[in-house]
Parts: structure tokens; C-alpha cells; sequence
């Protein structure tokens, strides 16, 4: 009963921060510099391909997977266009201009979490740069990661059914274990976000919670986002052609929502035990 009215106090100091932060006004933010640095991410992942002997069909199903049916196919025809061109190096100008492009989206999280923690910005221009770009290729890297996932788990699920003669059922507990390291890689991913972007220190374990909140809010965003568009609305009748590039957007929104929300339970978990956040010295 005592920790059900600490999760509920929790609750409500973290909904009660979230108009005073302006949190709708960062997700919308976010979700417009996620839109502008899509493209170029995209751009220097399928870069990245070839030296990874990968099937494109794959990138493209894992990346369609995650979004609703038409935002999905608002990616889908430029992933193809860029892995069906020629590229340049991996450290050609165009994409390294890509990646720098890209990095607004890691720019925005840093400013955007520094509101929700409440903490000036004291760190130099360049090293914000530099972290996001570090961020952006993170976030390339852990994406590719995944994509080799299946490939490799594949492989080795092969393998030990016939060396060992797996009994029925095996392959759905394969598929639930790969779900499951998904799951996990992405909680990773946050919580290093979280300790790293903003400009100040938070205790490991409140911000293992919001990573958990954030990735849990963000499935149930995705399954019950996409099932409200492919069976409720039709946003291509109403924008047309834009449709989807409208659910794309909404789909951000949400995920910059969730984002912020994590921050906003991170700090409230940190300032009831420690007090109040200070921002790094120089």
C-alpha cells in the first residue's frame, strides 16, 4: 500500500510538471527536428550497408515495422530510392554533411531535456556539437546492431536445432528472446541519453526507471498509435498525399512526448531523495 501511494505521488508531481515545463510545446519541437533529421540519418545508415553485406529488404521491413502503416510508406519509397543510388564513401563530404544534419535531432533532445531537468546550459557551443554528433552515431550504430539481430540470431537458431534437435515451440521463444533484446538495447540506448545529454548529474538508478517508463510508454504508443490509423482513420483521405508525412509527425510527437516524460520522471525520483539538480561546472 506505501508503494502504491509513492507511484501515485510520483505520478501526480510528474503530470503536475508537465504544463509548467511546457512539455507539449518540447514535443513538438522534438518531433520537427526528428522530421528534419530523418532523411539524413537514413542517408548515412544505408551508407553504412554495403560494408555489412546486409539485405536492404531487411532495413527497410525493420524500420517499416516500427510506424503505422501510412507513415510507413513515407519512408518506405526513399529508403529504396537511396539503397537503389550510388553513394559515396562512408567519409565522403555528402555524407558527413548528412550525419552533421542529423545531429539536430540529438541537438534538440540535449536542449529539451535541460528544461525538463531545469538546468542551464553551461557546457561550450562545440562540445554540445560534438556530443550530438557522438549521439547521432550512436544511435546509427545500435540501429544496425538490431538489424543484424535477426540475421545472426537466424544462424545460430539453425545451428542448435540441428546439433541439439530443438523441441516444437522453440521458434516462438526465439522470437520473444530477440523481442526481448530489442527491448533491452533500447532501454540502453535511453538511459544513456538520459545521464548524458543533459548538463547535469542524475542517480543511475531514477534514471533506469524513467528509461523503463519511456520504452514501455513507447511500445504501447506504437502498437495502439497503429492500430488507430490503420483501422480508424484514414489520414490519407483527409491530407491526401501528405497523409504520410502527417502520421509520421504525430508518431514523433508522441515519441518526443514519451522522451521528455522520462525526464521529467528521472528528476522528480532524483530531487525527492537528493534535492534539487545543479547544472555542471565548466
Amino acid at each position: 500500500m506505501k508503494f502504491l501511494r509513492s507511484v501515485m505521488s510520483v505520478a501526480w508531481q510528474v503530470l503536475s510538471q508537465v504544463w509548467k515545463n511546457g512539455l507539449p510545446d518540447l514535443a513538438a519541437a522534438l518531433a520537427y527536428y526528428f522530421l528534419l533529421s530523418i532523411f539524413p540519418l537514413l542517408i548515412f545508415t544505408v551508407a553504412l550497408l554495403p560494408y555489412l553485406n546486409l539485405n536492404p529488404d531487411l532495413a527497410v521491413s525493420f524500420v517499416t515495422n516500427m510506424l503505422p502503416e501510412e507513415a510507413s510508406a513515407a519512408i518506405d519509397r526513399p529508403i529504396r530510392d537511396l539503397m537503389e543510388q550510388p553513394r559515396g564513401g562512408i567519409l565522403s563530404f555528402s555524407l558527413l554533411a548528412a550525419l552533421y544534419i542529423a545531429s539536430n535531432g540529438a541537438f534538440a533532445i540535449i536542449r529539451a531535456l535541460n528544461i525538463a531537468y531545469r538546468v542551464e546550459e553551461t557546457r561550450p557551443i562545440w562540445r554540445l556539437q560534438l556530443l550530438s554528433i557522438a549521439m547521432t552515431v550512436s544511435i546509427v550504430m545500435v540501429f544496425v546492431v538490431l538489424l543484424l539481430l535477426p540475421v545472426f540470431g537466424q544462424l545460430i537458431f539453425r545451428y542448435m536445432d540441428e546439433v541439439f534437435g530443438l523441441p516444437p515451440g522453440s521458434w516462438t521463444t526465439f522470437l520473444l528472446m530477440r523481442w526481448l533484446a530489442v527491448f533491452v538495447m533500447t532501454n540502453l540506448v535511453l538511459i544513456a541519453i538520459y545521464q548524458i545529454a543533459p548538463n547535469t548529474k542524475v542517480a543511475f538508478r531514477k534514471v533506469v526507471i524513467g528509461a523503463l517508463v519511456t520504452s514501455i510508454g513507447w511500445q504501447i504508443n506504437s502498437l495502439g498509435f497503429s492500430y488507430y490509423v490503420n483501422n480508424f482513420n484514414n489520414f490519407s483521405a483527409t491530407y491526401g498525399s501528405l497523409g504520410g508525412v502527417i502520421v509520421l509527425m504525430v508518431w514523433f510527437y508522441l515519441t518526443g512526448l514519451l522522451l521528455v516524460l522520462g525526464g521529467l520522471v528521472n528528476v522528480t525520483l532524483h530531487e525527492r531523495k537528493y534535492g534539487p539538480l545543479a547544472a555542471k561546472k565548466r
